[in-house]
């Protein structure tokens, strides 16, 4: 079974050699690796092009620059992923024996990479920590044939893997999880960026949130699953409180300026 891996790519030149080096690792070699870059101008798409099987160039936004790399896919199931991660060597190979067992889609688990030392970015790998295993985590490993039939991602809508996550659970697929992890390289290290982060997709978030009250209040909520992590790291937990204000209010600005 092929496996057609999509990394999105936006001025990633940074982190994006370790990112295509964790692909090419894998413990699965039936695969196809294609970079979609959203025009970037650091180098990014030179740095790639002789290490994976194809590099597109699609904007404006993720959820075109995904439908278009997957509509160019020939693998029957599909793996999306950002150009600022990596993944255990095990993590294709554990999907796809999932897919086999007779699950359509796959959930990504994502921890903060370990050389993220800063403040915020261990605020930030800890709350990651409190997601795994709950409904904040959404499928990006899934079978072709079922993203065709639901009609890819949402265009409409920057968080394209909620929408996907929420019709894959109201049209009867079954998604599984894997014990494998992604690794995200980089965390906000500052109030400010965390803001501006908020505020642009907050300015998506009405969309969204039109077509999913229930799921999407659920998910706005700031009592965040598994906080009893936080209990054994007080400092980190007021972080996470000034962290979560300043995610909210820039999100409420962006959703009002949207």
């Amino acid at each position: 079974m092929k496996v057609s891996v999509i990394v999105l790519s936006r001025n990633s030149s940074e982190h994006i050699d370790r990112a295509i080096v964790s692909l090419l690792n894998q413990h699965y070699y039936d695969m196809e690796v294609i970079v979609v870059d959203n025009f970037s101008t650091d180098g990014t798409r030179e740095r790639v092009e002789p290490l994976v099987d194809l590099v597109l160039l699609k904007g404006p936004e993720r959820t075109a620059q995904a439908n278009y790399g997957i509509s160019k896919a020939r693998g029957e199931m599909i793996y999306l992923t950002a150009s600022d991660m990596t993944r255990d060597y095990d993590f294709i190979k554990e999907c796809v024996d999932k897919i086999r067992e007779g699950y359509d889609a796959i959930y990504m688990s994502v921890r903060t990479d370990k050389d993220v030392k800063h403040f915020w970015g261990r605020v930030k790998a800890l709350e990651r920590e409190s997601y795994i295993g709950t409904y904040l985590e959404s499928a990006r490993f899934f079978r072709k044939d079922v993203w065709e039939k639901l009609g890819g991602f949402n265009e409409d809508m920057i968080a394209m893997e909620e929408d996907f996550q929420h019709r894959l659970d109201s049209n009867g697929y079954i998604t599984g999880r894997i014990r494998s992890r992604e690794y995200h390289l980089h965390e906000d290290d500052s109030l400010i960026r965390i803001f501006r982060k908020a505020f642009y997709y907050g300015k998506y978030q009405r969309a969204y949130l039109w077509k999913h009250k229930l799921r999407g209040l659920k998910q706005l909520n700031p009592a965040r699953p598994n906080l009893k992590l936080f209990l054994e790291h007080p400092r980190l937990l007021g972080g996470l409180i000034i962290y979560k204000l300043v995610q909210y209010i820039g999100g409420g600005l962006g959703l009002l300026c949207g």
